[in-house]
């Protein structure tokens, strides 16, 4: 097959096709016993064979055309076995992610509800007032203006909603959770 190199480094058609003819078996063959799956094994084939039409120019005529042409079949394999690890780190990645925002969330979510249950005492401007301030980071000054309260009435809310959440101890660690979780 030495007598094709030259034939195929111009890009004649007819050599490529016998080419293909005469080693098309045979590097099937190598493909599907290393992968065990016809379907991929046709397609390496043919990216095989493509790797040798792109890079015809780089033949060497020292060496037999079979040695070349499995030699791209060898690497065409390898970056295939890199792909395929690299899309199944990928999935696991994607997977962990996933995993974790659901984690997270179903974490946020029995927080806000704990917090709800304690909140639930208050009455409703006193627990407005403590939202803004507490979770949402809200001035009094800003909570009066926005309520329509004087700034003294906000900080007397505040202070009566501490008093009455002063029996859930863990009010506290639950208002720092709601700001921390994505």
């Amino acid at each position: 097959m030495l007598t094709y190199i030259p034939e195929l480094k111009n890009g004649n058609h007819e050599s490529f096709e016998m080419v293909f003819k005469l080693s098309h078996r045979k590097v099937y063959a190598f493909f599907l016993k290393k992968t065990n799956d016809i379907d991929i094994a046709q397609e390496l084939t043919q990216l095989a064979f493509i790797k040798l039409w792109n890079f015809k120019h780089t033949l060497s005529e020292e060496h037999e055309l079979d040695v070349q042409l499995f030699r791209i079949a060898r690497t065409t394999l390898l970056d295939y076995f890199k792909k395929l690890s690299n899309d199944d780190r990928n999935l696991k990645r994607y997977y962990h992610s996933v995993s974790d925002q659901a984690a997270d969330q179903h974490q946020k979510f029995e927080i806000n509800q704990q917090l709800e249950v304690a909140l639930s005492v208050l009455p409703p401007t006193r627990k407005k007032v403590f939202i803004l301030n507490r979770l949402q980071g809200y001035s009094y000054k800003e909570i009066s203006e926005q309520l329509s309260i004087s700034p003294r009435t906000v900080e007397k809310h505040i202070s009566l909603a501490m008093k009455q959440l002063d029996g859930y101890a863990y009010v506290p660690v639950l208002i720092m959770l709601t700001k921390f979780l994505p």
